[in-house]
């Protein structure tokens, strides 16, 4: 049996969206990858992808708080149309 624990579906934490920006990151930057060295370009890409996701919790959070609850708006009084006297003709 293998007891592996697999985030709930729905559920994305800080962590997991950083380790998916490493994952990415590696790949497209190779090249930077063999001019730096491996132990330097591993650190460099985990202060990226911690800068980087670091806004992923405050987005999802500001964009419930605002939601703001909109007052009804106040009814506008109208003048009542007052009928015009008819003229009575008389033929």
């Amino acid at each position: 049996m293998s007891s592996t624990k697999t985030p709930k579906a729905g559920k994305s934490t800080s962590k997991d969206a950083r380790h998916d920006i490493e994952k990415k990151l590696d790949l497209l930057l190779v090249d930077l990858k063999k001019d730096l060295g491996d132990t330097k370009f591993k650190n460099r890409i985990k202060k990226a992808a911690k800068l980087l996701s670091k806004g992923v919790e405050k987005a999802k959070k500001k964009a419930v708080s605002a939601k703001k609850k909109t007052k009804p708006a106040k009814a506008v009084k109208t003048k009542k149309a007052t009928a015009a006297p008819a003229t009575a003709t008389a033929e």
